[in-house]
């Protein structure tokens, strides 16, 4: 029997846990956040009460324990700042010699305030860690895999997207072209969806002009519909735009 880690993004809220912080460490996280923001091009989301993070990736033990947890992240708790590299430090020998004042446990790495450490030094290893996570996490080969690699703001509103359409439509979901594509029953792919940092997107769109007005806020590109992820979902137009696809390749 598998268990699941408990910390989770999306349970608090950040700002407030920011408020929350004396001035003197709120001014540090905005340093750290803005290097990971830059490095991951991601926003911050808040995994459970205290973790600071960017990025998702999943992790499955051999005791069965598995989850998601953020490629980069840090707390910056009242005592010392937890900035933490998933993979170890065996890699970063000759970076730590150079880093200045840390201490290390398997996975943290300590600091008690930033004018401590070399943040050029710093950035090196959180480049180097997001890129041995990001390159795990580029090539899904599965719908499952896919979904797993959403990024951690759009999961919530891509999995509303999905639950829209599969409530719908008899449709079989697969991995096509690096996204997710929906089959019918004649084998042909009617339409594909996909989930970014900052919206969800729906292809390929129609050409009809009985479409035209209805899609001019939505449409991106040549023949993509961009959802904000601030946005509500125009869940009838969805189905709409669904069903014609549908019948298009039917």
């Amino acid at each position: 029997m598998s268990t699941e880690n408990k910390t989770k993004p999306g349970e608090y809220s950040l700002e407030e846990y920011l408020e929350s912080l004396s001035e003197k460490r709120r001014h540090e996280a905005g340093i750290l956040i803005e290097i990971m923001k830059n490095i991951t091009s991601e926003s911050p989301v808040l995994w459970g009460p205290s973790i600071i993070g960017f990025g998702s990736y999943h992790y499955k033990y051999e005791s069965g324990r598995e989850g998601d947890m953020p490629i980069l992240g840090f707390s910056p708790r009242k005592s010392q700042i937890t900035i933490y590299f998933n993979e170890g430090f065996d890699r970063y020998v000759g970076l730590l010699s150079e880093l200045g004042k840390y201490k290390t446990s398997f996975s943290c790495l300590y600091v008690n305030k930033l004018p401590d450490i070399d943040i050029k030094i710093l950035e090196k290893m959180l480049t180097e860690s997001y890129k041995l996570y990001a390159k795990k996490e580029s090539k899904p080969k599965s719908v499952e895999e896919y979904i797993k690699a959403i990024p951690t703001q759009a999961k919530e509103k891509f999995n509303e997207l999905r639950n829209l359409i599969l409530q719908h439509y008899d449709l079989e979901e697969v991995l096509s072209y690096g996204i997710i594509g929906y089959k019918v029953r004649s084998g042909k792919t009617a339409f594909y969806i996909s989930g970014w940092k900052d919206h969800l997107a729906i292809y390929p769109m129609p050409k009809d002009s009985e479409f035209n007005e209805e899609l001019k806020p939505y449409i991106s590109g040549k023949a993509t519909m961009w959802i904000d992820l601030d946005e509500d979902l125009p869940k009838d137009f969805i189905i709409k735009i669904a069903g014609y696809l549908i019948e298009k390749v039917s």
